[in-house]
């Protein structure tokens, strides 16, 4: 055994030598290589957790790669607390004057390092921090170099507590006061107070506020107009905010804006939209809280400017997707343009389909040329919250979505589906329907194949009256526990699946996204 030991011992020493010049190892094409461009093959290889792990990785293969890996600075750049702060203290010798990009996430395998711990052992190279990302568990009462330096070499800066539940700590100023560093192009705070008086952001890129604290909208609105160059803003659960009390509002364009996301109090998205011009862009995501006022209001006063702008962005969608899950949250989807609705108080059918109407009423065919599709999670709904959608020009895709273990079966949905409106002349309900998305439950499964006989079954198979109307366009495909992210199914009944494209007339069956192929 101590023999084995030693030639095991003996075999790492020489791997980790020079090797002569006659060395099979030196033929080797990757040693071969100019060392620019085994650094970069190396930089490759780096794990952008824990890159100092697959550094000491590297410079284990031989004494080459090692003076290589301990030499070239820039691939000691990206320093992460994941590494330990003994690999952050020596990485922090090995970088020389280049750029840095510092990591800071709160985890369990090193509680003991705060973020105290991790600036202060990266202080001396303040004026080479590229950027900088702490996520703590908690809300630093201070963050050494962000507070009493300038940084002048950043570019992104990244503050956010994820467990921030205590009342937040006095709000506090970055860079002593100073200006922003002339090079900062993205901004991004979570849950962290800090002062946004002091910051000068001309160069800004991206911006991204979420519950910060309280802030004035006369410190938001100065940032947006002094940041021409703002691709991305995202404001959410920032609260002291007030529309001026003062009349017109000088417009604020923003010429480069792409992404606009907010989750603000209704008066304040109202004001934001009818102040920012943005023509430019391409993903917009609006949530919204209607405790008091209801849907039609985010849309007042007028912002006709934006008409355009949706325009361009709905007509690169495929179809709308209209959303009710069982928290009262609505949600409508025109690609990149997404609403998401809390109806504390209103009824969401009727909130969905105001939107939808001032949609269809300013956007006109550009809309109506759509299909959608309607989606329930963990609701039953019934007649009367479909029937507003029959009034759509297209709805051709509708689902129904429960949890793994429901039981309740939602049969007022399958009665809705499997009757005639009391209209003259009688139709079916969304007549257009062409693909049926279902997650089966444990209860009982004839209410859906009784439905599938009243709608789509045989002339002659059901009720006379049911053959005088106007048959609505067959099923194309029904789709079994196939909704996104699902992962229990039970085992398929070939019997039942059977019966079910008897009664739909041929259609094709999927179950959880695989096409079903019947013997």
């Amino acid at each position: 055994m101590q023999s084995v030991r030693a030639t095991s011992q003996s075999d790492r020493d020489r791997a980790i030598q020079e090797p002569p010049a006659h060395s099979p190892i030196c033929n080797d094409f990757i040693n071969q290589l100019p060392a620019e461009i085994l650094i970069a093959v190396f930089r490759k290889s780096l794990n952008s957790v824990r890159p100092g792990r697959d550094l000491a990785r590297l410079g284990l293969v031989c004494h080459f790669w090692r003076t290589i890996v301990e030499s070239t600075p820039s691939l000691w750049d990206h320093i992460s607390v994941e590494d330990g702060i003994q690999h952050v203290r020596h990485a922090v010798a090995k970088t020389g004057e280049v750029p840095l990009e510092l990591v800071y996430r709160s985890n369990e395998d090193h509680p003991a390092i705060t973020v105290e711990d991790f600036l202060t052992a990266v202080m001396e190279k303040s004026k080479h921090w590229r950027s900088v990302e702490i996520t703590s568990l908690d809300s630093p009462s201070a963050y050494p170099g962000l507070q009493s330096m300038s940084c002048p070499a950043l570019e992104k800066l990244t503050l956010c507590c994820i467990l921030q539940s205590a009342p937040f700590h006095e709000p506090f100023t970055l860079f002593s006061g100073m200006p922003s560093p002339s090079r900062l192009k993205e901004l991004t705070l979570c849950k962290v107070p800090v002062k946004l008086e002091s910051l000068e952001l001309v160069e800004l890129e991206a911006l991204t506020l979420i519950n910060i604290g309280p802030q004035s909208m006369e410190e938001i609105t100065r940032i947006l107009r002094t940041s021409p160059r703002l691709a991305t803003l995202v404001l959410e659960d920032v609260v002291g905010l007030r529309p001026p009390n003062t009349g017109d509002t000088p417009a604020i364009h923003l010429q480069h804006l792409d992404t606009l996301r907010l989750r603000l109090q209704v008066p304040i998205t109202r004001f934001l939209l009818s102040t920012l011009h943005a023509t430019k862009l391409d993903r917009l995501t609006l949530t919204a809280n209607f405790s008091s006022i209801p849907p039609s209001m985010l849309f007042t006063p007028s912002i006709t400017h934006w008409v355009p702008v949706l325009q361009r962005m709905v007509r690169k969608a495929e179809k709308v997707e209209i959303e009710f899950d069982w928290s009262s949250i609505c949600a409508l989807k025109f690609g990149k343009l997404y609403y998401i609705f809390h109806v504390e108080v209103f009824d969401a059918t009727q909130c969905a389909r105001e939107i939808m109407d001032w949609h269809l009423a300013n956007l006109g065919e550009t809309v109506a040329a759509l299909p959608a599709c309607l989606s329930y999670q963990d609701v039953c709904p019934s007649f009367g919250d479909l029937k507003p959608f029959s009034q759509l020009p297209d709805v051709t895709e509708l689902g129904v979505a429960h949890t793994p273990v429901a039981e309740q079966v939602p049969s007022k949905f399958f009665k809705a589906l499997g009757s005639p409106t009391r209209t003259k002349p009688p139709q079916w309900l969304l007549p257009n329907l062409r693909t049926l998305h279902y997650d089966l439950t444990s209860g009982s499964n004839k209410f859906l194949l009784a439905m599938l006989k009243r709608r789509y079954g045989p002339r002659g198979s059901r009720e006379p009256s049911l053959d005088q109307l106007p048959a609505p366009r067959s099923l194309r495909e029904i789709r079994f526990f196939g909704g996104i992210g699902r992962t229990w199914a039970p085992e398929k009944d070939e019997a039942f699946l059977q019966q079910v494209k008897l009664l739909s007339m041929g259609t094709q069956i999927f179950w959880k996204d695989e096409l079903h192929i019947f013997d």
